[in-house]
């Protein structure tokens, strides 16, 4: 009896479909949970408590593992592989006592043959709603609306239902790069003229000078600088992108080690920093690199203790080396850095766009592996279209 191709085809792709909508489903509960989970939502609303929304994520999170081992078509030895690398991330993590880059990692490898444009939709779907709703709630003193204000400066900082104001503009600058993924980083004027509006009003209730930055370089992106950053990039080959990012991730690391607070040009770049080299400096001098991970104490603005100096490590470079370890810190750039190198290669210029937004706000902010804010780096495991006959760029030599 001769085998029917189409049929063949049709049960491929409503398998395909099945398992994408289940991974789907996953992902909303998880982006659901975890979102709240960093809002002050938590600590007042009745029935809302951290431990059983974190029960919640580590039960999602054995899904899509269950997923990845059971469903997608993985040879097997790489299978194995994958397994040895959920341990080492657990085993790590459980020595941080901090498991977002586990459940991160479970959920990146469970991506596979999911569209990443539907990954999007899903994040700002449920993501602005819930921000929306929290800073409603804040700023009618529902729940906690924790006013900031920095050393010598008079202007009150407002976090909008989260726990702390930078909080609050990383949300923004993490929709607008997703919403610019979406659009392929090509906006009409009147979503130019609403992204200037936004960025007024967040800069006025948070003052968050650094990520007010990076939410400017998306709108001059969205409106005709894509193609020029574009060029800039095919200006160079992948080897000497894959040593720019290193050196740019070393540096990042070796910044609070280089602080002194002696100096007039350091002081000035500690207060542009709102800080954070010295406060990367204390982690250093408290607590050595670990090989495999090492709790860190801090006390900051979500878990703010009365009576303990603050200190918190923004900076996700230096939180990942000195809480998850070296071995974790080299890995994760590694894939990070091969990542970018591979979407060049096929053209993927918005992603490798939105990857470098993320590295640099990853300099400053402490959100690359919490999937409430950044869920960018799935689109290195999802389906993403080539968009290449969209750009319409020529392909120039940047493969040595």
């Amino acid at each position: 009896m001769p085998i029917d191709n189409k049929l063949i085809d049709d049960a491929g792709k409503k398998y395909r479909q099945l398992t994408e909508w289940f991974y789907l489903c996953c992902l909303a509960i998880f982006f659901i949970t975890i979102y709240i989970n960093g809002t002050t939502m938590v600590d007042q609303i009745t029935y809302f408590n951290k431990l059983i929304f974190l029960r919640i994520e580590q039960a999602v999170t054995l899904l899509v593992m269950g997923k990845i081992v059971l469903l997608d078509k993985y040879p097997r030895k790489l299978t194995i592989k994958l397994l040895l690398i959920f341990m080492l991330i657990t085993y790590i993590c459980y020595r941080a006592r901090a498991y977002e880059p586990l459940f991160y990692t479970v959920f990146l490898i469970g991506a596979k043959d999911v569209d990443f444009r539907k990954i999007l939709k899903l994040y700002l779907t449920f993501g602005i709603p819930i921000f929306i709703v929290s800073a409603w709630l804040a700023l009618n003193d529902y729940i906690l609306n924790l006013t900031l204000q920095r050393p010598g400066d008079n202007t009150v900082r407002i976090a909008l239902g989260n726990y702390s104001p930078s909080d609050a503009a990383a949300h923004i600058f993490y929709f607008m790069l997703a919403y610019a993924l979406l659009k392929r980083f090509k906006w009409n004027i009147p979503e130019i003229i609403s992204g200037i509006a936004l960025l007024i009003c967040v800069y006025t209730l948070t003052a968050t000078k650094l990520d007010e930055i990076l939410i400017i370089l998306i709108l001059l992106l969205c409106a005709g600088g894509y193609k020029y950053a574009v060029k800039f990039i095919q200006r160079f080959s992948l080897k000497q992108v894959r040593w720019g990012l290193w050196i740019y991730a070393v540096i990042n690391v070796m910044l609070p080690l280089m602080f002194n607070p002696n100096s007039r040009i350091w002081s000035i770049i500690n207060t542009l920093s709102s800080a954070r080299l010295f406060f990367g400096q204390v982690a250093y001098h408290d607590y050595a690199i670990p090989l495999f991970g090492q709790f860190v104490y801090q006390n900051g603005n979500g878990s703010i203790k009365p009576g303990e100096a603050y200190f918190f490590i923004d900076s996700s470079f230096v939180r990942a080396l000195l809480m998850y370890g070296l071995v974790f810190f080299i890995v994760a750039m590694f894939y990070i850095i091969s990542s970018i190198e591979s979407n060049i290669k096929q053209r993927n210029y918005n992603l490798v766009i939105a990857l470098i937004l993320v590295l640099l706000s990853s300099a400053i902010d402490n959100h690359l592996w919490d999937m409430a804010f950044n869920i960018v780096f799935l689109g290195m495991f999802a389906d993403v279209q080539s968009d290449n006959e969209i750009v319409g760029i020529e392909n120039e030599s940047n493969t040595k």
